[in-house]
C-alpha cells in the first residue's frame, strides 16, 4: 500500500488541524475533488482574535537559533498563522475576513512588520519560512503591487551558503517558491519570476548535496515538491533523498522522520505527528516510485 493510500484510509485518525492541512494540500496540489465534501462540512474557525493572540513559538524548528528574532518580532508567530487562516478561508470557502483582521491588527502595522522583515537580512536568513510567509501573504491579501518574491529570491541567491544554516536556507528558498504558487494553487511553469525560481532550486540543490547527511529531511522533500512545481529535475539529489526515505519507512506504512526525533514513542513518529512530511512525500512523487 502506498503512503498516500494509507493516509487516505486513516484520514479520520488525524486531528482536525492535520486533516485540514492534508486535505487542502492534496486538493490543491493534485487538483482532486476527493476532499471537497470533507472541507465543505469542516470549515475552520473564523476567530482570528484567538489565532492572533497565540505567540507560542516554542516548537518551531531551530528554536534556539530563532528565539532572539521571534522575541524581536513578537507579533510574528500569531500574525503569520492568522494570515494563513485568512488565505485558506478565502481560497477554500470564499469567506473574506480581511476587514475583521484590520480591526484587530491595523493595516499600517502589518505593512510595517512586513517591510521591516524585508529589510532585515538576519531575520530573512534565520526566521526564513516564517518571514517569507508573512511578507508574501501580506502582499497577496493586502496588495501594494510590490514584487516581493523577486526581491526575496534575489536576496536568497546572493547569500553565502557557507555561513548560513543549511536547513533554514533551503526553507527560505522553498517557501519563496510555495508562496509564488499561492500555496500550490497556481501553475509556476510560466510564472513571471520563473528564471529566478529555478536559480533558487539550483542553489538549494548544491546545499543539499553538500549537507545530505545532516540537513532536515522535511526540507529535502519540500525541495523535491518545489522542483515539481517549477518543472526542473535534480536526479542526483532526488536519488539521495529517496534512499534516506526508503530506509526510514522500511518498517512503517508511512515515512518516519528519524532526523527530527529518534526517540521511540515520539509524537513525530505517529500518523498525526508525521503528517507534514508525509504530505510532502506524497507530493514529491517519491511515493509512486
Amino acid at each position: 500500500m502506498s503512503v498516500k493510500d494509507y493516509y487516505y484510509e486513516h484520514f479520520y485518525e488525524l486531528t482536525l488541524e492535520k486533516r485540514f492541512h492534508f486535505a487542502t494540500r492534496m486538493k490543491n496540489y493534485f487538483k482532486t475533488d476527493y476532499f471537497n465534501n470533507y472541507l465543505e462540512l469542516n470549515m475552520p474557525s473564523t476567530d482570528l482574535k484567538s489565532i492572533l493572540a497565540n505567540n507560542d513559538y516554542s516548537r518551531v524548528k531551530g528554536y534556539n537559533l530563532r528565539k532572539p528574532l521571534f522575541e524581536k518580532y513578537h507579533d510574528l508567530y500569531g500574525v503569520e498563522a492568522t494570515l494563513f487562516r485568512i488565505h485558506h478561508l478565502l481560497l477554500e470557502y470564499n469567506v473574506d475576513t480581511r476587514d475583521r483582521f484590520k480591526e484587530l491588527y491595523p493595516i499600517e502595522k502589518l505593512y510595517r512588520l512586513s517591510d521591516t522583515l524585508l529589510d532585515d537580512k538576519d531575520a530573512l536568513k534565520i526566521l526564513s519560512s516564517w518571514a517569507v510567509n508573512t511578507i508574501c501573504l501580506t502582499e497577496e491579501l493586502f496588495p501594494r503591487n510590490k514584487n516581493v518574491v523577486k526581491y526575496l529570491a534575489e536576496f536568497a541567491c546572493s547569500l553565502d551558503t557557507e555561513s548560513t544554516d543549511e536547513t533554514l536556507f533551503v526553507y527560505l528558498c522553498t517557501h519563496i517558491i510555495i508562496c509564488e504558487s499561492s500555496f500550490y494553487t497556481k501553475d509556476l511553469k510560466k510564472a513571471m519570476n520563473l528564471k529566478i525560481l529555478k536559480d533558487l532550486l539550483k542553489k538549494s540543490s548544491e546545499v543539499i548535496i553538500k549537507s545530505i547527511n545532516t540537513i532536515s529531511l522535511d526540507a529535502c522533500v519540500e525541495f523535491l515538491v518545489c522542483c515539481n512545481l517549477v518543472g526542473v529535475k535534480y536526479d542526483e539529489q532526488k536519488n539521495m533523498i529517496k534512499e534516506i526515505c526508503d530506509d526510514y519507512k522500511k518498517d512503517s506504512p508511512y515515512l518516519i522522520n528519524y532526523r527530527r526525533d529518534k526517540a521511540v514513542g515520539s509524537y513525530f513518529h505517529t500518523l498525526d505527528g508525521a503528517e507534514h512530511i508525509n504530505a510532502l512525500y506524497i507530493m514529491s512523487g517519491l511515493d509512486s516510485e
